[in-house]
């Protein structure tokens, strides 16, 4: 059964919501232009599209950021962010918006797992934004994405009258990813990284989530990347995050990223912890 049911998953792939034209516009210039990309072409093509417009001035204006003045213009937050950044966040913030999202399949519930997800995103902000503000804006938008395997997952499930068997599958097992792996024959954060590569992402972002479990083994490169969102993971596991064992584990990441030469302030990231994690951080597991 498993064997069908990954064979099914890697063949609703080839279905999923096409990203949109402006998307596609700016994916295309970019790849075209190489290294003589134009702030202002960027710029254009982004402005054509009014509903993008609005929503990447949003964002740029949301907690996520910090900027301390109002930014009112696209090219103010091309200017800010960086192109690479921008399409980054132009892709997250589409994708998002085009799939259903029904979390039932995992005993979650749909409007909480949202509230979690945006958490997520605004904690990886706040906790980098005063150490290392180039990580955080290249974050944000991998932030955003960290659980649509989740939703993507969730969705299939139902549409092959599969979700009662995975939740009652999910329930009697220990380890989230494991009853992934053992039942869909992938994980929600491998499987992120599969979509990532194929929707043609930043590579470091790419590189971040295939090491989320596996920091220490990423490249020198990606490897603070890949340790922060290890760390974010922990504090935002879908059922247990930020539970005592998750709590330690992430303060236990940010010790052993330190043996591998990545430095992080471990006093701002626990006055950032959410106040869950606070209070389990001296709990018995």
């Amino acid at each position: 059964m498993i064997g069908d049911m990954n064979e099914l998953l890697l063949k609703s792939v080839e279905v999923l919501p096409p990203l949109p034209d402006t998307v596609s516009k700016l994916r295309k210039y970019v790849s075209e232009a190489n290294s003589n990309i134009e702030t202002m072409k960027v710029a254009e093509i982004i402005s054509s599209d009014p509903l993008m417009t609005a929503k990447l001035l949003q964002l740029a204006n949301s907690p996520y950021y910090g900027f301390t003045r109002e930014i009112t213009t696209i090219n103010q937050v091309i200017t800010l962010l960086g192109v690479g950044n921008i399409i980054n966040i132009v892709m997250a913030d589409s994708i998002r918006d085009n799939f259903k999202i029904d979390v039932s399949p995992y005993g979650l519930n749909t409007q909480n797992f949202l509230k979690t997800c945006n958490e997520e995103a605004t904690f990886i902000a706040n906790w980098l934004n005063d150490e290392d503000k180039k990580l955080s804006h290249l974050l944000v938008p991998c932030a955003m994405l960290l659980r649509l395997g989740i939703v993507i997952f969730s969705n299939f499930l139902i549409q092959n009258h599969k979700d009662k068997d995975f939740l009652a599958f999910l329930n009697k097992s220990e380890n989230l990813a494991l009853a992934e792996n053992e039942f869909l024959g992938v994980d929600h954060i491998s499987f992120l990284g599969f979509l990532l590569h194929r929707w043609n992402f930043d590579d470091v972002l790419i590189e971040s989530i295939c090491f989320v479990r596996t920091p220490h083994a990423a490249r020198e490169k990606v490897k603070k990347s890949a340790y922060a969102l290890a760390i974010t993971d922990h504090l935002f596991a879908p059922h247990d995050g930020s539970s005592p064992f998750n709590a330690k584990a992430a303060v236990a990441l940010l010790k052993e990223a330190k043996t591998q030469g990545i430095n992080f302030d471990l006093n701002n990231l626990l006055s950032k912890l959410p106040s869950k994690a606070k209070e389990n951080l001296n709990k018995e597991d």
